[in-house]
């Protein structure tokens, strides 16, 4: 099945760019290249279980650091750093409802 897996999105922190209730699409596989901000994960975070942020830095250990796109979204600093094992696949396509 080459990786690939459909999640449905609860929550507003990603809105507009990712509205509540829309489906993605995300590859394990893409996980294992190199992650770059702007990119969209899904993170298994140990706090707030999985969750689609977008990167903000991969620092210098090689930690990610990841953001939500909605101003009332958790910040950065909150959030924390999440490693490589973390992330359970890329962001490859956005299924949103039709109006």
């Amino acid at each position: 099945m080459l990786g690939l897996k459909i999640w449905k999105v609860k929550g507003h922190s990603m809105a507009p760019v990712i509205p509540q209730g829309c489906f993605i699409l995300a590859a394990k596989w893409l996980a294992f290249l190199p992650i770059k901000p702007g990119q969209r994960l899904l993170i298994d975070h140990p706090q707030y279980g999985i969750i689609v942020k977008t990167v903000a830095l991969v620092d210098h250990n090689g930690l990610i650091w990841s953001k939500g796109e909605n101003a009332a979204s958790v910040p950065v600093e909150v959030l924390g750093p999440a490693n490589k094992t973390q992330v359970l696949g890329r962001v490859i396509r956005i299924f949103k409802p039709k109006r």
